[in-house]
């Protein structure tokens, strides 16, 4: 899987950044966008389960509701890589404004990733419900760490969570996706 460009629609929503775009945001965008695109390493992998295969994952009443039509469940982690996180960290040493650039173009990257499997899965399996992450509503983070071992992430993708439950690399996602009418 490789990324061409990056959506820079949702990395300026991700700046904040309304109507006209002041150039200094876009000579930012000019400069870093093929740096990024040559670090990310855009990697995902999901798995099909039982609802009651993985009830001890689905903690919390809304994304209990969120699956509520939904017998089978996919479970999946998506990736920009490692090298990603380590360009931003570079740039926070000489160049803070272009560090905040590429954390929205990153996070924008990782958005357009999870988008590229949710469109594999919806060829594979039908209609689907929207993608639903830990942190979102009551559905807590602790359960990252379980959801990324049923996956294997770590050894398919390098993707884990560490004792705070953040993800590393930071520009990942876990969530979960119902599969409806079955």
């Amino acid at each position: 899987m490789k990324i061409n460009g990056i959506n820079r629609k949702t990395a300026l929503e991700f700046l904040g950044v309304k109507g006209d775009v002041p150039d200094d945001i876009t000579a930012l965008i000019e400069k870093y966008e093929p740096l990024l695109l040559e670090k990310i390493t855009p990697r995902y992998v999901y798995i099909v389960k039982k609802r009651e295969q993985i009830s001890a994952l689905l903690k919390g009443e809304d994304i209990k509701e969120h699956l509520k039509n939904c017998d089978n469940i996919i479970l999946l982690a998506a990736t920009a890589g490692l090298a990603c996180d380590e360009l931003i960290r570079y740039t926070e040493t000489h160049d803070m404004a272009g560090a905040v650039v590429l954390d929205a173009l990153a996070s924008a990257a990782i958005e357009q990733i999870c988008d590229r499997a949710e469109y594999e899965i919806k060829r594979k399996y039908g209609e689907i419900t929207t993608r639903f992450s830990p942190g979102y509503g009551d559905f807590p983070l602790d359960v990252q760490k379980n959801l990324l071992a049923v996956l294997e992430a770590k050894k398919t993708i390098g993707l884990y969570s560490i004792e705070s439950d953040m993800l590393l690399p930071r520009k990942s996602v876990t969530a979960v996706i119902g599969i409806l009418g079955g």
